[in-house]
C-alpha cells in the first residue's frame, strides 16, 4: 500500500507505484489521504476502507517534511491498524523537525531557515518538475 497525502504526496506516491509496478513481482496499491493541515487535531479524509490495510505493509509519502505535523497526522490515520510496518518517503526533508518523526526514505534534505519556503512543482504541463526554495 502506497498512502500519498495530498496533494503533492499523492503524485510522488503516483510515481512510485509506476516504477514498483515495472520491477516489483508484487502489486501496489495507491491509496490517498487528505489531512486538514491547519487543525490542532487528527481530520482526514480517504479514499480508502482503512482495514484493507490490515496486515500490509504502507509507505506514506508527502512531498516536504517541515516540522513533521503532517508525517504524524499522517501516521495517526493508522493508529487503529495492525499494520507489518509503516515507512515514510519525503522528496525534500528539511531538518526543522518539532515532532518526534524521521524519515526512511528521501530524495534531498536541506538545511533551510524557518523563514524559507520550499514549493514543489509537479505534473505541471509545459513545465518541468521542480523545487523551489523562497
Amino acid at each position: 500500500m502506497i498512502a500519498g497525502i495530498l496533494p503533492s504526496g499523492d503524485k510522488i506516491a503516483h510515481r512510485i507505484k509506476g516504477i514498483l509496478d515495472e520491477i516489483a513481482p508484487f502489486s501496489c496499491r495507491l491509496i490517498g489521504i487528505e489531512l486538514d493541515k491547519r487543525s490542532t487535531s487528527l481530520k482526514s479524509v480517504l479514499d480508502f476502507d482503512l482495514m484493507d490495510c490490515s496486515n500490509k505493509a504502507v509507505i506514506l509519502v508527502d512531498d516536504v517534511l517541515n516540522s513533521g505535523k503532517t508525517l504524524a497526522y499522517g501516521f495517526g490515520v493508522f493508529r487503529d491498524v495492525p499494520l507489518k510496518k509503516l515507512r515514510t518517503v519525503v522528496l525534500i526533508d528539511r531538518n526543522h523537525k518539532s515532532f518526534p518523526i524521521f524519515t526512511d526514505y528521501s530524495g534531498l534534505a536541506l538545511s533551510t531557515v524557518i523563514k524559507e519556503h520550499v514549493e514543489v512543482v509537479l505534473d505541471v504541463e509545459g513545465e518541468e518538475d521542480a523545487v523551489y526554495l523562497r
